[in-house]
């Protein structure tokens, strides 16, 4: 089994807990991830809407530090170079929120050269660029001036956590294909934070992606869902034709999780559940070969695994 994971909240985590990503008492860490057969991570560096300006930036360097330590100082994990290392976490960075940029456009070229994969425009809130999911509003003429500066430097725009009046002032001006990197079906459990069918249909029309969230409010109103909720997503989804965009976001170590998808180890039992009800192919796309070709095609041969 191959995973490629979207998005978590680990390198936050391990920075407030005063862990490490090697081994901890998180949902992820390298000791349980890198028992898959190929593993490809990408690292969110969470910006709190209470930070705004220089604090927001600074606060993005603390996380990205701890990112490049822990390079230095795990030999398990790896930063992606063009094929997939077995036995190693290859690591992809992101970050979570555009107030990162303290409204200032050059900082873009910066997250760049810092290595920065994806940025996720919006938390929950508004910030410089635009308004997040419990917000309300669009683009900011700031935001309008970030998206082709984030596509010049090969930055992913993530849609997760924006409003829908952004998402649709988006596809007014993003030129390359955007991701929702872990949001759910909208139409299978209403929540301002999941995608309608319209806006799924426009990410697939686009060559998106879509990852999967195991976020329990994002699932149902179940306090402790199981397989089949999640499932129900993944048929919907799969019926407005998604099977060559849908992937995994995880979430961990960013919101609560159901008990059977408590950690990277239960990943497995995903799998089989999937294998089971939908035949290895369709389960291998979601679980890595989706995410893994949009990479690929984003970054040319040198993306997370350089396979053709």
């Amino acid at each position: 089994m191959r995973l490629f994971d979207l998005h978590c909240d680990t390198i936050y985590e391990c920075l407030r807990l005063e862990q490490q990503l090697g081994a901890n008492c998180l949902a992820i860490d390298l000791e349980r991830g890198c028992a898959c057969d190929g593993w490809v991570q990408t690292f969110a560096c969470w910006i709190s809407d209470d930070l705004r300006g220089e604090d927001a930036w600074n606060d993005f360097l603390r996380q990205s530090a701890f990112f490049e330590q822990q390079l230095h100082a795990q030999q398990k994990l790896v930063r992606y170079n063009g094929q997939l290392v077995p036995g190693k976490c290859n690591a992809i960075l992101s970050v979570e929120g555009g107030a990162v940029l303290g409204g200032k456009l050059e900082r873009i070229g910066e997250l760049a050269k810092r290595g920065v994969k994806m940025l996720t425009l919006c938390w929950n809130d508004k910030n410089e660029l635009a308004s997040g999911a419990l917000a309300k509003g669009g683009f900011t003429e700031f935001g309008r001036q970030c998206i082709p500066e984030l596509e010049r430097n090969g930055i992913i725009v993530d849609v997760s956590h924006l409003n829908e009046q952004g998402f649709w002032e988006l596809c007014e001006f993003a030129k390359e294909p955007f991701i929702a990197t872990h949001s759910n079906s909208a139409a299978v459990h209403r929540h301002p934070r999941n995608l309608t069918d319209a806006q799924v249909g426009e990410i697939l029309s686009r060559g998106g992606l879509i990852g999967l969230n195991f976020y329990v409010k994002f699932l149902s109103r179940k306090r402790n869902p199981d397989f089949s909720v999640l499932k129900r997503h993944i048929d919907h989804f799969l019926e407005l034709g998604c099977e060559d965009v849908l992937a995994l976001g995880s979430d961990f170590d960013g919101a609560s999780m159901p008990d059977f998808l408590c950690g990277i180890e239960r990943i497995a039992n995903l799998y089989q559940s999937m294998v089971e009800y939908y035949g290895q192919t369709i389960a291998d796309k979601i679980l890595f070969e989706n995410a893994n070709r949009f990479f690929q095609h984003r970054m040319g041969k040198n993306g997370p695994c350089g396979e053709e």
